[in-house]
């Protein structure tokens, strides 16, 4: 990434993703609606948490490395999402 704001725009704009697909999902699917609140919340915390962890670098730590570390924590929870999103559809 070249800079912050790119960052944060980027993780906006995959958690903005999420959110869609989530609701598109959602409005077809027949399960428990509290189930599809909680993975909302889950969703829109997501985005403020990494947001937030973009501006402030863990100190002692390189940058370049934590910044890798927080990309790659970041796409394993997107695809965690992805994940619940899938098998809510399915219940």
């Amino acid at each position: 990434m070249a800079s912050r704001k790119n960052l944060k725009k980027v993780i906006t704009f995959v958690v903005d993703g999420l959110a869609t697909d989530a609701f598109l999902v959602s409005y077809d699917a027949k399960g428990d609606t509290a189930a599809w609140v909680e993975l909302f919340n889950k969703i829109f915390a997501l985005n403020n948490d990494y947001v937030a962890r973009v501006s402030h670098v863990e100190p002692g730590m390189p940058p370049k490395k934590y910044f890798n570390a927080l990309c790659d924590s970041f796409n394993k929870d997107a695809k965690a999402i992805l994940e619940e999103i899938a098998a809510l559809a399915k219940a």
